[in-house]
């Protein structure tokens, strides 16, 4: 069914297209992101999507064994008192249809007798958290998200501007022939035509906006929001920006806050997993679960990234043709 078009339809339209922008580039972001690492060895009763979603969405959550469903991940919210190290000394380990409340793992109690260890298998979580400070990664990448789309609609109304470089003054009662007059232009139709009686120097003014092209200027700033972003990710991007502007230094720099992003992140992960094998004695087992990197993670970026920047010459000759074209229609139009 149609939308029914108001009186402000081409505002609402434009509405829609900020909406429609942002959250393209929140979804780019979010994926990249949800599939950065790679947990090995899982337990199959687990599941690593909905883990990385948890900490992406959270900061934090559970692995636990439960009685019936096996070894399983879930939400967490701390609750208790604070222990010694400014951790919570218990956790609500809360998913669809399940709920219980566990005691933080901190390590095995040489007291305990086996079956002790056995029993507190039922009363005790492993904390996994997506960096030392328990903080989701979704802020971040929504921020990034929106200096992208404020970039993206800026360039869009700096090309229209070339397309529409004249403002249009008539008469009141012109005003629904210039409108049907607009949307033919803007249709790309090839032919206009109008009535002689209706058009006519004396009746029609236009006044040139002359809106400079900008949006070239406005695509690098965009490259660097996404660099910046691939950077905080902890994703290395250095082929994504022009290698000729950047001195061995400034590489070396860039590769060891890259890699220092990723450490914060891997690192809680890693010790999470150290924690799960020792409480449930997989250590040194072919049942120890681990995570890492993801290898084809490069490819991943490229395919978010595409739409970002165009690397392919054939395709920035394309784009280099659009621009001329639309140049030499302003030239025709003045």
């Amino acid at each position: 069914m149609k939308r029914r078009k108001t009186s402000n339809y081409k505002f609402e339209d434009s509405l829609m297209v900020n909406d429609a922008t942002y959250i393209d580039y929140l979804n780019r972001f979010r994926r990249i992101a949800l599939s950065m690492f790679e947990w090995v060895n899982l337990p199959k009763s687990m599941d690593s999507r909905y883990l990385e979603q948890c900490l992406y969405y959270m900061g934090q959550a559970s692995l636990l064994y439960d009685k019936k469903y096996g070894f399983i991940n879930t939400k967490c919210a701390g609750s208790g008192y604070v222990n010694i190290y400014g951790l919570p000394d218990k956790f609500n380990c809360y998913s669809y249809g399940f709920n219980s409340m566990r005691k933080l793992y901190v390590g095995l109690n040489p007291m305990l007798t086996e079956a002790q260890k056995e029993n507190q298998k039922n009363y005790e979580c492993v904390l996994v958290m997506n960096n030392w400070d328990r903080t989701p990664t979704a802020g971040s990448m929504e921020l990034f998200a929106w200096r992208l789309y404020l970039a993206q609609r800026t360039c869009d109304v700096n090309i229209s501007a070339q397309r529409f470089p004249v403002m249009v003054v008539g008469d009141e009662k012109q005003r629904l022939m210039l409108e049907n007059l607009y949307n033919q232009y803007n249709g790309n139709q090839p032919f206009i035509f109008g009535n002689k009686n209706q058009l006519n120097e004396d009746m029609l003014k236009a006044i040139k906006t002359d809106a400079p092209y900008v949006a070239d200027k406005i695509t690098e700033y965009k490259k660097e929001i996404w660099n910046e972003a691939l950077t905080y990710l902890g994703i290395n991007n250095i082929s994504v920006q022009k290698k000729e502007r950047l001195t061995e230094n400034e590489s070396n720099e860039n590769n060891e806050l890259v890699n220092l992003n990723l450490q914060s992140m891997l690192a809680p992960r890693l010790e999470a997993c150290r924690q799960f094998n020792e409480k449930y004695g997989l250590t040194g087992t072919d049942k120890e679960i681990s995570v890492r990197v993801r290898s084809d993670l490069k490819n991943i970026i490229k395919m978010e990234q595409s739409i970002v920047s165009d690397y392919q010459d054939n395709k920035r000759i394309d784009k280099q043709e659009n621009i001329d074209k639309i140049k030499e229609e302003v030239k025709e139009n003045e």
